[in-house]
């Protein structure tokens, strides 16, 4: 399955991911989640959003790419502000959205768009990502590694 990896951009499989989970809660409506829930989504939406792009914002200060298609062009290794906690934040974020979907259709069946986005994301997304940048930084992304953890 290489033929996959950095193939299609995130926010299309965060989209996909979005589609499954507003499918799976409308033709599946049998386990309804409780309402409790439901206010959550708009604060964990929220969340996601503002994760995502302070990743953004941190390699948009480091003038390097933000191309996921594309890491080896990567000029710089971006290891301040919200990548000292999470080394993907824009992933983070995108999780985060899909959980407040979620819970803004109220269905248990949905969360299965989010083992599906991880694993996704996770095995043709980060794990090529992180080769490429091995190669391109060696000693200092390896131990970058071993203190920032892949998702939190």
């Amino acid at each position: 399955m290489k033929s996959l990896e950095l193939k299609v951009h995130p926010p299309i499989v965060l989209f996909v991911s979005l589609i499954l989970t507003y499918g799976l809660s409308h033709f599946l409506p049998l386990l309804p989640m409780p309402s409790i829930f439901f206010g959550l989504h708009w604060y964990i939406g929220a969340s996601g959003i503002l994760v995502a792009f302070a990743g953004i914002w941190e390699f948009r200060k480091a003038k390097t790419t933000i191309d996921p298609t594309k890491p080896e062009k990567a000029s710089y290794l971006v290891s301040g502000g919200i990548y000292r906690v999470t080394r993907n934040p824009m992933y983070l974020g995108m999780q985060l959205i899909i959980i407040a979907a979620i819970f803004k259709f109220g269905n248990i069946y949905s969360f299965i768009s989010l083992p599906a986005f991880i694993l996704y994301i996770t095995q043709f997304q980060i794990k090529p990502e992180e080769r490429i940048i091995e190669r391109i930084f060696g000693e200092e992304y390896v131990l970058y590694k071993k203190k920032v953890r892949r998702w939190l």
